[in-house]
């Protein structure tokens, strides 16, 4: 009894879960972002689309589902938004692309890249 009560009272480490896809390597904590060992410089809110995108594959994630996510309760759901940032996200990445867009579906991280 007196063991588990010791166990219970240690400290859980806080490791941040680094995500990795596609020689993408996102770090949470520290907010980093690096593609093959090259460091990105991603604003805000492409951080926080890739972040979710990472969370959330290899599923797809909606226009929608990114506005609710990575935007604030004010977002115009009609707003092109979204296109503009994964576009930015895009390029900032680099070739070849992980990022693919099915239309009326969404967006995801390419699976086998």
């Amino acid at each position: 009894m007196l063991r588990i009560r010791a166990l219970a009272r240690r400290k859980p480490s806080a490791r941040a879960r680094v995500l990795l896809a596609a020689g993408i390597e996102l770090d949470p904590l520290r907010r980093t972002v690096t593609r093959d060992g090259r460091p990105l410089e991603l604003s805000v809110k492409e951080f926080g689309v890739l972040e979710a995108l990472l969370l959330a594959a290899p599923a797809y994630l909606r226009a929608e589902d990114l506005l609710e996510q990575v935007w604030d309760e004010q977002a115009d759901p009609f707003t092109n938004t979204v296109t503009v940032t994964i576009g930015r996200l895009r390029r900032k990445l680099g070739d070849p692309p992980v990022i693919t867009t099915t239309p009326g579906i969404g967006y995801r991280i390419a699976p086998g890249t």
